[in-house]
C-alpha cells in the first residue's frame, strides 16, 4: 500500500489517488486557481458597435483602460473615427468601465 493514500487512521484516504497528489501540486493548483481569479477580477468587457459595417464585437481589456487603448486592439486609428456612448462623442483619454457599449463611427472626408 502506498504511504501517500493512508491516512493517520490506517484507512485509504479516497480524495487523493497515489501519487497524483502531493502538497506540491496542490499548493500549484491553488496559486493557479488564484492568478485566475485575479485576472478576471481586473479585466473589462466591452462591447463596441462598428457602425460602418454594421457588426458588434466584445472586447476584453484590462482596468484601467482608455478608448485609445481599445482602438489599437481592434487596430483602429482614433483620427478617422468618433466613438460614442449612449449616442455622445466621448474623447480616446476616458477610461472605459465593465459591461460599457460603445458605438464607434468611422469619418471620412475628401472631394
Amino acid at each position: 500500500m502506498n504511504p501517500c493514500s493512508v491516512n493517520t487512521n490506517g484507512f485509504r484516504d479516497r480524495r487523493r489517488s497515489p501519487g497524483l497528489a502531493t502538497p506540491a501540486t496542490d499548493k500549484l493548483v491553488k496559486s493557479l486557481i488564484k492568478a485566475f481569479f485575479i485576472w478576471i477580477s481586473i479585466q473589462v468587457k466591452i462591447k463596441v458597435k462598428l457602425s460602418r459595417i454594421n457588426k458588434i464585437k466584445e472586447v476584453n481589456l484590462e482596468k484601467g483602460s482608455t478608448i485609445e487603448d481599445l482602438l489599437k486592439k481592434i487596430n483602429l486609428k482614433p483620427d478617422t473615427l468618433i466613438v460614442m456612448n449612449k449616442d455622445k462623442p466621448i474623447p480616446i483619454d476616458d477610461n472605459l468601465n465593465d459591461s460599457q457599449e460603445l458605438t464607434i463611427i468611422q469619418v471620412s472626408s475628401g472631394g
